[in-house]
Protein backbone atom coordinates (compact mmCIF):
# COMPACT_ATOMS: atom_id res chain seq x y z
CA UNK A 1 0.00 0.00 0.00
CA UNK A 2 1.45 3.37 -1.01
CA UNK A 3 2.01 5.76 1.87
CA UNK A 4 0.14 9.09 1.90
CA UNK A 5 2.34 11.96 0.79
CA UNK A 6 2.16 15.68 1.47
CA UNK A 7 3.93 18.59 -0.17
CA UNK A 8 4.23 21.83 1.79
CA UNK A 9 5.50 24.85 -0.11
CA UNK A 10 7.42 27.36 1.96
CA UNK A 11 7.75 24.59 4.53
CA UNK A 12 11.19 25.33 5.95
CA UNK A 13 10.20 27.84 8.60
CA UNK A 14 7.36 29.51 10.44
CA UNK A 15 3.83 28.37 9.65
CA UNK A 16 5.03 26.07 6.87
CA UNK A 17 7.40 24.24 9.19
CA UNK A 18 4.66 23.74 11.77
CA UNK A 19 2.35 22.36 9.08
CA UNK A 20 5.02 19.98 7.80
CA UNK A 21 5.69 18.67 11.30
CA UNK A 22 2.00 18.21 12.08
CA UNK A 23 1.39 16.25 8.88
CA UNK A 24 4.50 14.14 9.45
CA UNK A 25 3.36 13.29 12.97
CA UNK A 26 0.05 11.97 11.66
CA UNK A 27 1.94 9.61 9.36
CA UNK A 28 2.31 11.42 6.07
CA UNK A 29 5.53 11.25 4.07
CA UNK A 30 6.19 14.98 4.01
CA UNK A 31 8.09 16.85 1.34
CA UNK A 32 9.21 20.33 2.33
CA UNK A 33 9.51 22.58 -0.69
CA UNK A 34 11.63 25.70 -0.43
CA UNK A 35 14.36 27.62 -2.21
CA UNK A 36 17.89 26.23 -2.27
CA UNK A 37 18.91 24.19 0.76
CA UNK A 38 16.76 26.08 3.27
CA UNK A 39 14.69 22.98 4.03
CA UNK A 40 17.71 20.86 5.02
CA UNK A 41 17.77 21.81 8.71
CA UNK A 42 14.03 21.26 9.14
CA UNK A 43 14.22 17.90 7.39
CA UNK A 44 17.12 16.84 9.61
CA UNK A 45 15.21 17.82 12.77
CA UNK A 46 12.10 15.90 11.76
CA UNK A 47 14.03 12.83 10.64
CA UNK A 48 15.90 12.83 13.95
CA UNK A 49 12.52 12.28 15.61
CA UNK A 50 11.80 9.32 13.37
CA UNK A 51 9.41 11.20 11.08
CA UNK A 52 9.31 10.74 7.31
CA UNK A 53 10.48 14.05 5.84
CA UNK A 54 12.29 15.03 2.67
CA UNK A 55 13.44 18.30 1.21
CA UNK A 56 12.80 19.33 -2.37
CA UNK A 57 14.12 22.46 -4.03
CA UNK A 58 11.14 24.46 -5.16
CA UNK A 59 10.51 27.87 -6.65
CA UNK A 60 6.75 28.42 -6.71
CA UNK A 61 7.18 31.18 -9.30
CA UNK A 62 8.06 28.44 -11.81
CA UNK A 63 5.25 26.03 -12.81
CA UNK A 64 7.89 23.55 -13.98
CA UNK A 65 9.47 23.57 -10.53
CA UNK A 66 6.09 22.86 -8.94
CA UNK A 67 5.46 19.98 -11.34
CA UNK A 68 8.91 18.54 -10.57
CA UNK A 69 8.27 18.76 -6.82
CA UNK A 70 4.97 16.91 -7.20
CA UNK A 71 6.75 14.26 -9.28
CA UNK A 72 9.34 13.86 -6.50
CA UNK A 73 6.57 13.16 -4.00
CA UNK A 74 4.97 10.65 -6.33
CA UNK A 75 8.21 8.67 -6.51
CA UNK A 76 8.11 8.00 -2.76
CA UNK A 77 4.41 8.20 -1.91
CA UNK A 78 0.98 9.08 -3.27
CA UNK A 79 0.36 12.80 -3.09
CA UNK A 80 -2.81 13.09 -1.05
CA UNK A 81 -2.26 16.53 0.50
CA UNK A 82 -0.92 19.65 -1.19
CA UNK A 83 -0.36 22.72 0.97
CA UNK A 84 0.23 25.92 -0.97
CA UNK A 85 1.75 27.91 1.86
CA UNK A 86 4.64 29.91 0.36
CA UNK A 87 4.05 33.64 0.49
CA UNK A 88 5.66 37.02 1.01
CA UNK A 89 4.49 40.36 2.33
CA UNK A 90 5.84 43.81 2.99
CA UNK A 91 4.64 47.20 4.16
CA UNK A 92 4.78 49.93 1.51
CA UNK A 93 2.46 52.78 0.58
CA UNK A 94 0.42 52.08 -2.55
CA UNK A 95 1.85 55.10 -4.35
CA UNK A 96 5.41 53.82 -3.86
CA UNK A 97 4.95 50.24 -5.12
CA UNK A 98 6.74 49.60 -8.41
CA UNK A 99 5.39 47.34 -11.16
CA UNK A 100 8.25 44.90 -10.52
CA UNK A 101 7.53 44.73 -6.79
CA UNK A 102 3.85 44.12 -7.48
CA UNK A 103 4.56 41.40 -10.04
CA UNK A 104 7.13 39.69 -7.79
CA UNK A 105 4.67 39.45 -4.91
CA UNK A 106 1.85 38.19 -7.12
CA UNK A 107 4.10 35.60 -8.73
CA UNK A 108 4.55 33.96 -5.32
CA UNK A 109 1.31 34.68 -3.46
CA UNK A 110 -1.15 34.10 -6.29
CA UNK A 111 0.49 32.61 -9.37
CA UNK A 112 2.36 30.11 -7.21
CA UNK A 113 -0.87 28.97 -5.58
CA UNK A 114 -2.69 28.63 -8.92
CA UNK A 115 0.01 26.48 -10.48
CA UNK A 116 0.45 24.56 -7.23
CA UNK A 117 -3.21 23.61 -7.40
CA UNK A 118 -2.80 22.69 -11.05
CA UNK A 119 0.26 20.49 -10.48
CA UNK A 120 -1.43 18.64 -7.63
CA UNK A 121 -4.75 18.25 -9.44
CA UNK A 122 -3.07 16.61 -12.41
CA UNK A 123 -1.85 13.69 -10.29
CA UNK A 124 -4.87 13.58 -7.97
CA UNK A 125 -7.39 13.45 -10.81
CA UNK A 126 -7.64 9.65 -10.84
CA UNK A 127 -7.73 9.09 -7.08
CA UNK A 128 -8.85 12.29 -5.35
CA UNK A 129 -6.96 14.28 -2.78
CA UNK A 130 -6.89 17.41 -0.73
CA UNK A 131 -5.43 20.86 -1.39
CA UNK A 132 -5.10 23.53 1.30
CA UNK A 133 -4.05 27.08 0.49
CA UNK A 134 -2.79 29.69 2.91
CA UNK A 135 -4.91 32.82 2.62
CA UNK A 136 -5.17 35.45 5.38
CA UNK A 137 -7.66 37.56 7.28
CA UNK A 138 -6.51 40.14 4.72
CA UNK A 139 -8.71 38.23 2.28
CA UNK A 140 -11.67 39.66 4.20
CA UNK A 141 -10.51 43.05 5.44
CA UNK A 142 -7.67 45.45 4.66
CA UNK A 143 -4.51 45.30 6.75
CA UNK A 144 -4.05 48.01 9.34
CA UNK A 145 -0.73 48.92 7.68
CA UNK A 146 -0.14 49.80 3.99
CA UNK A 147 -0.11 46.36 2.35
CA UNK A 148 -2.41 46.72 -0.66
CA UNK A 149 -0.61 44.22 -2.95
CA UNK A 150 -0.50 41.61 -0.17
CA UNK A 151 -4.17 42.12 0.72
CA UNK A 152 -5.10 41.90 -2.95
CA UNK A 153 -3.19 38.65 -3.40
CA UNK A 154 -4.85 37.03 -0.42
CA UNK A 155 -8.30 38.11 -1.54
CA UNK A 156 -7.54 36.47 -4.87
CA UNK A 157 -6.38 33.27 -3.13
CA UNK A 158 -9.70 33.14 -1.31
CA UNK A 159 -11.65 33.31 -4.61
CA UNK A 160 -9.23 30.92 -6.31
CA UNK A 161 -9.87 28.41 -3.53
CA UNK A 162 -13.64 28.65 -3.95
CA UNK A 163 -13.57 28.44 -7.76
CA UNK A 164 -11.06 25.57 -7.84
CA UNK A 165 -13.10 23.66 -5.25
CA UNK A 166 -16.19 23.82 -7.45
CA UNK A 167 -14.36 22.68 -10.58
CA UNK A 168 -12.35 19.89 -8.95
CA UNK A 169 -15.05 18.44 -6.70
CA UNK A 170 -16.29 15.93 -9.32
CA UNK A 171 -12.76 14.51 -9.36
CA UNK A 172 -12.84 13.89 -5.62
CA UNK A 173 -10.37 16.70 -4.98
CA UNK A 174 -11.22 18.97 -2.07
CA UNK A 175 -9.82 22.51 -2.06
CA UNK A 176 -9.90 24.64 1.07
CA UNK A 177 -7.89 27.42 2.62
CA UNK A 178 -6.81 28.55 6.05
CA UNK A 179 -6.88 32.28 6.80
CA UNK A 180 -4.49 33.11 9.63
CA UNK A 181 -4.84 36.27 11.64
CA UNK A 182 -1.77 37.81 13.25
CA UNK A 183 0.61 34.92 13.94
CA UNK A 184 3.81 35.31 15.92
CA UNK A 185 6.54 34.42 13.42
CA UNK A 186 9.94 35.82 12.52
CA UNK A 187 8.51 36.92 9.17
CA UNK A 188 5.66 38.82 10.81
CA UNK A 189 8.06 40.66 13.10
CA UNK A 190 10.52 41.38 10.31
CA UNK A 191 8.08 43.61 8.42
CA UNK A 192 7.35 45.81 11.41
CA UNK A 193 9.41 48.79 12.51
CA UNK A 194 8.16 48.20 16.05
CA UNK A 195 7.74 44.48 16.77
CA UNK A 196 6.20 45.36 20.12
CA UNK A 197 3.11 46.50 18.25
CA UNK A 198 2.09 42.83 17.96
CA UNK A 199 1.61 42.40 21.69
CA UNK A 200 -0.27 45.71 21.94
CA UNK A 201 -2.44 44.72 19.00
CA UNK A 202 -3.24 41.38 20.60
CA UNK A 203 -4.26 43.00 23.87
CA UNK A 204 -6.35 45.69 22.19
CA UNK A 205 -7.96 44.04 19.16
CA UNK A 206 -7.91 40.25 19.40
CA UNK A 207 -10.83 38.99 21.51
CA UNK A 208 -8.89 35.93 22.71
CA UNK A 209 -6.15 38.30 23.87
CA UNK A 210 -3.12 36.66 22.31
CA UNK A 211 -1.21 36.33 19.07
CA UNK A 212 -1.73 33.24 16.98
CA UNK A 213 0.78 30.42 17.20
CA UNK A 214 2.10 28.52 14.22
CA UNK A 215 0.67 25.38 15.78
CA UNK A 216 -2.82 26.93 15.65
CA UNK A 217 -2.56 27.19 11.89
CA UNK A 218 -1.02 23.74 11.54
CA UNK A 219 -3.93 22.21 13.46
CA UNK A 220 -6.40 23.86 11.09
CA UNK A 221 -4.56 22.53 8.03
CA UNK A 222 -4.45 19.08 9.62
CA UNK A 223 -8.23 19.17 10.03
CA UNK A 224 -8.95 20.45 6.52
CA UNK A 225 -6.76 17.75 5.00
CA UNK A 226 -8.16 14.92 7.12
CA UNK A 227 -11.05 12.50 6.77
CA UNK A 228 -12.85 14.51 9.45
CA UNK A 229 -13.31 17.21 6.79
CA UNK A 230 -14.28 14.84 3.98
CA UNK A 231 -17.48 16.82 3.31
CA UNK A 232 -15.76 20.21 3.42
CA UNK A 233 -14.63 21.93 0.24
CA UNK A 234 -14.48 25.53 -0.94
CA UNK A 235 -14.19 26.69 2.66
CA UNK A 236 -11.82 29.37 3.99
CA UNK A 237 -11.24 28.59 7.65
CA UNK A 238 -10.41 31.74 9.59
CA UNK A 239 -8.00 31.20 12.50
CA UNK A 240 -7.64 34.64 14.07
CA UNK A 241 -8.60 34.59 17.73
CA UNK A 242 -11.78 36.47 16.87
CA UNK A 243 -10.04 39.35 15.03
CA UNK A 244 -12.74 39.59 12.33
CA UNK A 245 -15.69 39.43 14.74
Amino acid sequence: MTAPGALVTGGARGIGRAIAERLARRGDVVFIGDLGSTAAATVAELCAEGLAAHGVELDVRDPGSLAAAVAAVEEAAALTTMVNNAGVGWIRPLVEVTPQQFDDLMSINLRGVFFGIQAAARVMADRGGCIVNTASTSAFTASTTPMVPYDTSKGAVRMLTIAAARELAPLGIRVNAVAPGTVDTALTRSVLDDPGVLERQAAERIPLGRLGKVTDIAAAVDFLSSEAASYVTGHVLVVDGGWLT
